[in-house]
Parts: C-alpha cells; structure tokens; sequence
C-alpha cells in the first residue's frame, strides 16, 4: 500500500462526475476524499505523501486498509475475524497466548509444518 497520493483540492464542475477535496492537518498530514460515480475513497495522507490509512466504499463493499509501525485492536468484550479466507503473515515471529483456553479447529485438513523441531508441552497429552 505504499503508493503516493495525488492531492488536488478540485470542486465539481457541472460536466465532471468525480470530484476531488483535501484537507490540510496541523501536522502536515492531509485527509483526502475521492468521489466518483462508482465509488468514495477517504485516505489519510503522511507529510511525504505515503497513505498509511484508506477507506474505500464502493458497491461490492467497504474496504479498509491500514498501514503503520504498529497496529493494535483492544476489546473489553470480543474482537473477530471473520472471511473467507484469513491469512496472519509474520516476518519474524508470531505468537497466539491466551490466559484461559485456547482451542483451534478445522472441519477438514490440518497441517502443522515447521522446517525446525515441534515441541508439544504440556500437563497430559491426548492423541486422538
């Protein structure tokens, strides 16, 4: 998502169906709103013109991206995660911890591959 964004402060002309505004932030980071006839782009814009957070609506739905150092999601209730297909892709390291039960699931395949050792370790160890 590291693409530069234009920033053009047009109003629309009579003959134009897209229309193009921005707004200047203190900080020297801009909000730009994008609208045309098939859809509405809100993107949040760095001093030297990264897009670090987008907003796009169109007909086939919203999509949100968001791009940073550091990301965080805090609930006091529930966060999920639900699509099709989810995909949590790490660099380095990924860990899941929880301070209760963790359980995970498939109705079909699972495939646990590692290039280096498995360890299982824990209190009991039931198989199957």
């Amino acid at each position: 998502m590291s693409k530069k964004a234009e920033v053009i402060n047009l109003e629309r002309s009579e003959e134009e169906t897209s229309t193009k505004k921005s707004l200047q932030l203190d900080s020297g980071r801009q909000v730009l709103v994008h609208t045309d006839e098939k859809e509405e782009i809100l993107e949040i814009v760095e001093r030297g013109g990264e897009v670090v957070m987008a907003l796009q609506l169109a007909d086939e739905g919203p999509i949100v991206s968001v791009q940073g150092a550091r990301l965080e999601l805090k609930s006091t209730k529930t966060i999920t995660l639900e699509g099709k297909k989810v995909k949590i892709k790490a660099q380095e390291e990924a860990s899941i911890e929880s301070e209760g039960k963790l359980k995970i699931e498939s109705s079909k395949n699972m495939d646990l591959t590692s290039e280096d050792d498995i360890r299982v370790i824990g209190k009991m160890i039931h198989l199957n």
